[in-house]
């Protein structure tokens, strides 16, 4: 079974830019500047040619290492080199977070963002609710009396006398002389 964020690899790409500058103003939250890149080892091409560091479910490889190394990774470093067999189970985890971000499971776990969005959605709709009541009862005049059930009885009454012998309008469906509608 394929992933679902294959369907639509574009939806799927959470990048760190390296190459570019984000003078814009706007906090990107996993954006490094060429200054932080500086340090981490370039690995591969990545997916289009840059120094970007990239987790994406299309193209699985970034062009450098996520962390910069250190004195833990090192060591594991020239280890790895050697057999993989010497390598403990959290060596290897260890390597692995030096090199990517997160797992694919991580990658591809819901990140819960429909809540606040679901949230505002309904603060929204409910301000609107409450600006609409309020306008209904302080801000409208009240139904003039030509909305009443009377007065349009009355104004039909009035209709049908005035209009009586007539072939168009309410007095040609009336009939006078049982006093009922045809």
């Amino acid at each position: 079974m394929l992933s679902r964020q294959l369907a639509l690899p574009r939806l799927a790409v959470r990048s760190i830019q390296t190459s570019a500058a984000a003078n814009s103003g706007h906090h990107i939250e996993h954006w490094w500047g060429p200054e932080k890149a500086a340090g981490r080892e370039l690995v591969g091409f990545g997916s289009n040619g840059d120094n970007t560091y990239q987790d994406r479910i299309d193209y699985w490889y970034p062009a450098i290492r996520f962390r910069k190394e250190d004195d833990v990774s090192r060591p594991l470093r020239e280890k790895e080199k050697g057999d993989w067999k010497n390598l403990s189970l959290e060596d290897k985890k260890i390597l692995y977070r030096y090199s990517f971000r997160q797992t694919l499971s991580e990658f591809e776990a819901p990140r819960g963002y429909w809540k606040p969005i679901t949230a505002g959605v309904m603060a929204i709709i409910s301000l609107a609710t409450f600006y609409a009541i309020f306008l209904h009862v302080y801000v409208y005049p009240p139904l003039p009396p030509t909305f009443q059930n009377e007065y349009k009885e009355a104004v039909i009454d009035k209709m049908l006398t005035l209009e009586k012998g007539q072939f168009l309008g309410p007095a040609a469906h009336f009939d006078y002389e049982k006093k009922q509608w045809k």
